[in-house]
């Protein structure tokens, strides 16, 4: 597709991804080195991924980008899951084969800095207790396995539907599923946006979004 032919403008996005998912930019280009940035350890997936290098172009309408083979479409929805992990299926998730073969290097070596963007999200969401930073990790990792792997998912007639096993707060870099780096072989999922989702792309907390792949197009 010929972007400037058919003069179609972009934003360019190099450091954050998840900028992407703004409901204010009507066309954006998200360079591979916007995988490096703010987010470089909990994106260290895309660098593993056959996606690595690659630009990736996010549209607010199909009007915009004309002439796409399989777009990936990203809606609201009202989806609840029937029910979430407990702490004992949330270990079994992290010791799925697939998961584990994949899993880049870099995901198990946090920040200490991380630790505070956490504090300062439970205190400002008044999230009663003290934070358990190696419980979030966990569950971080639990819910890419689950679109690795899928454990917990629903049936769309005959095929599998992951979702995030979690809120916000305890999901991670959700812009790997939103664009299908992780779990792009499941034509539908259901994916909550992360807390850097929240609020570098303005997305609501703790709601699904449909992540469909359109097989019309």
């Amino acid at each position: 597709m010929d972007l400037e032919e058919k003069e179609i403008q972009l934003t360019d996005e190099s450091r954050i991804p998840c900028r992407g998912l703004r409901q204010s930019t009507s066309a954006i280009s998200i360079a591979p080195s916007a995988w490096n940035g703010f987010c470089k350890r909990r994106t260290s997936w895309f660098r593993k991924s056959k996606m690595a290098d690659k630009f990736l172009i996010v549209s607010n309408s199909l009007l915009d980008l004309p002439d796409l083979r399989n777009p990936i479409i990203i809606t609201e929805s009202n989806f609840k899951p029937n029910r979430l992990p407990s702490s004992e299926e949330i270990s079994q998730l992290i010791q799925s084969k697939e998961y584990q073969a994949i899993k880049p290097s870099e995901w198990d070596k946090p920040d200490p800095l991380e630790r505070d963007f956490y504090q300062r999200w439970f205190e400002r969401n008044r999230i009663n207790g003290p934070l358990d930073f190696d419980k979030i990790l966990l569950s971080h990792s639990a819910n890419h396995a689950n679109f690795i792997d899928p454990k917990f998912f629903v049936n769309m007639n005959g095929v599998k539907a992951p979702y995030s096993i979690a809120d916000s707060l305890h999901v991670c870099s959700s812009c790997l599923e939103f664009f299908n780096i992780l779990g792009e072989q499941w034509i539908k999922k259901y994916v909550v946006s992360c807390i850097g989702a929240v609020q570098f792309a303005h997305l609501p907390m703790d709601r699904y979004f449909e992540v469909e792949v359109d097989k019309n197009n």
